[in-house]
């Protein structure tokens, strides 16, 4: 009989471990299916960087020097019973092709503009340049749009142009570029020039921002939160970026009661980057970037905060920052810290829930 009622209680301790074990993988996977993310486009700029990668990305360290090439499609008309000559553009010469990384998640792009700094070989006297430029856009190597510009630019001493201060040449086409990314493909850009002199392009630094600008979904703002004296902010991307560039460029920055706080007199350890929430993207479960900063003032509206977005310097002729509302995207129970939000990190893990679980657990099991 003893041994029959020690197995019966065995059996029943055994199943209410079993449910209750059950209970946490419940709580923990209602609690970490990704979030809907709301897809408005915003406008992005591609930059042209080094070793033909195109990316919004743009270096944080601002010594950094621009990439400088020269290109030249001239040739030599010879002169007819006279030693001179005389020059024709020649054929059109690419320049590069930049391709991007393959999209996240499926990604519309609308709305194109390009840009280049340039400037003439200014040793070069006898000509002024003229020069002609071609954009032609691929995705996944495929020719989806083109745009020819033979208006004949110019840039050199007599608009003060130097290798120092080059000209920005910036044009929106007339006719637009729609297509849409899905996941895992790469867009890329050829760029072409014809001149009658040789000329200099520079790109990849934050001062020198050549490339294309897209109103796209590549970027979608998340939750915001606060906690205690912390607020976080949460985006997912397209294309991928090395968000602490952005951070330490002071591109993506906060205004705590219309201040805009300079990212660089945060106490040591903010603005701090980590992995923010899950969200879902057409099917597509993306992982965020989080931005946490750390506010020393009691009496700062923090829900009245605005985070100020950007891939380059504030002041491009580019794009301009995107302001993000902290309490438009309030999320309730905020942590500053990925790590805090719950049991393992699970963002909304019922604390109380757990720790009642584990300690009932744990005497079921010392009792069998």
């Amino acid at each position: 009989m003893c041994i029959f009622m020690n197995r019966t209680a065995s059996i029943k301790n055994s199943l209410t471990l079993a449910f209750l074990i059950l209970t946490i993988f419940f709580l923990i996977s209602s609690n970490s299916v990704a979030e809907e993310a709301e897809s408005n486009p915003v406008p992005i700029h591609l930059n042209l960087k080094e070793s033909a990668k195109l990316s919004p990305e743009t270096s944080g360290d601002l010594e950094r020097v621009a990439m400088e090439e020269k290109h030249s499609s001239h040739e030599s008309n010879p002169g007819a019973g006279t030693p001179a000559s005389t020059r024709n553009k020649g054929d059109w010469k690419s320049m590069g092709t930049w391709e991007s990384d393959g999209v996240n998640y499926d990604t519309t792009i609308n709305n194109v503009m390009f840009n280049l700094w340039w400037v003439e070989d200014l040793n070069d006297e006898d000509y002024d340049a003229a020069l002609d430029l071609q954009w032609t856009v691929f995705v996944d190597g495929i020719e989806v749009y083109q745009f020819t510009d033979e208006s004949g630019q110019e840039c050199d001493e007599d608009q003060g142009a130097s290798k120092d201060d080059p000209c920005e040449y910036v044009v929106t086409p007339n006719s637009d570029l729609s297509t849409t990314l899905t996941a895992g493909q790469i867009i890329s850009v050829e760029v072409e020039m014809k001149a009658f002199q040789s000329i200099y392009i520079f790109y990849d630094n934050f001062s020198r921002d050549s490339g294309m600008k897209v109103v796209t979904n590549g970027v979608i703002f998340g939750n915001t939160g606060i906690s205690g004296t912390s607020i976080y902010f949460e985006f997912i991307e397209a294309w991928p970026t090395n968000c602490q560039n952005a951070v330490d460029g002071n591109f993506i920055t906060i205004l705590v009661d219309g201040i805009e706080l300079d990212n660089n007199q945060q106490p040591s350890g903010y603005p701090k980057v980590s992995q923010g929430g899950s969200y879902d993207m057409n099917g597509t479960e993306i992982k965020s970037e989080r931005v946490t900063w750390t506010i020393n003032d009691e009496y700062a509206k923090l829900d009245q905060s605005i985070v100020s977005f950007s891939y380059s310097r504030k002041d491009t002729s580019t794009t301009q920052p995107i302001l993000v509302n902290i309490a438009d995207n309030l999320a309730g129970g905020g942590s500053d810290d990925a790590e805090d939000e719950g049991i393992l990190g699970l963002p909304g893990f019922e604390f109380a829930t757990v720790i009642s679980a584990i300690f009932a657990t744990s005497y079921i099991r010392r009792k069998v």
